[in-house]
């Protein structure tokens, strides 16, 4: 069983990549015409850096993908190498792949001058929106839903693993060129008679 702190790097911080990107790709061709839209293809890829926080490790890296149409997407994350480290119940070299919709978004006047000035990250704040998605990695399943009203971005997600469970909540927060992810979330091993959920209070950037 590896440390927590690997699993929650594999199971959380991409898990935020995905809301990250889904997002951005959604409203991005959502600002030509809301109608249109759902007829429309779109296809999104990036590459997400994960940082190691321990002392002699390395950062794991890779591409995410998110394609759909309209309102249904679909996403791969695949982090080259990061089955050679970590626990093959967490990860494996089929990466992380799931799907999601996105449940209601709401194109202000802010939406339409952010997409000109071709600011996504103002975007992604400042435009209301709701969805969910769920996910499967190695042997573990996921799911988690968000919403933004314009003001505050936040969601709740569930991973459910051989060993351990977790469960909490995530809210973004722009911080300069980054995004703050700030986590609090219970972690618990699902195998023993008296299970203790132990909390975890951490900020990530994405």
């Amino acid at each position: 069983m590896i440390p927590v702190n690997n699993k929650s790097k594999i199971g959380i911080i991409i898990l935020l990549i995905i809301i990250v990107g889904s997002v951005t790709a959604y409203v991005t061709k959502d600002s030509l015409m809301s109608y249109a839209f759902a007829q429309m293809n779109y296809n999104y890829t990036g590459y997400a850096s994960i940082p190691n926080n321990t002392q002699n490790g390395g950062s794991l890296g890779g591409t995410y993908n998110i394609n759909g149409k309209g309102e249904h997407f679909n996403f791969k994350v695949d982090m080259k190498g990061a089955d050679q480290y970590e626990d093959p119940l967490c990860y494996t070299s089929s990466g992380l792949t799931g799907n999601g919709t996105v449940d209601s978004i709401n194109i202000t006047s802010t939406t339409i001058k952010d997409l000109i000035n071709k600011d996504s990250k103002s975007v992604m704040f400042q435009t209301p929106v709701t969805g969910h998605f769920d996910m499967k990695c190695a042997a573990w399943t996921g799911s988690s839903n968000f919403s933004n009203n314009g003001t505050n971005f936040i969601g709740y997600f569930k991973i459910n693993g051989v060993d351990t469970d977790f469960e909490g909540t995530y809210q973004f927060l722009p911080q300069g060129n980054r995004i703050a992810v700030v986590t609090s979330y219970l972690w618990w091993n699902v195998n023993v008679d008296n299970i203790t959920k132990k909390q975890v209070n951490r900020t990530y950037f994405i």
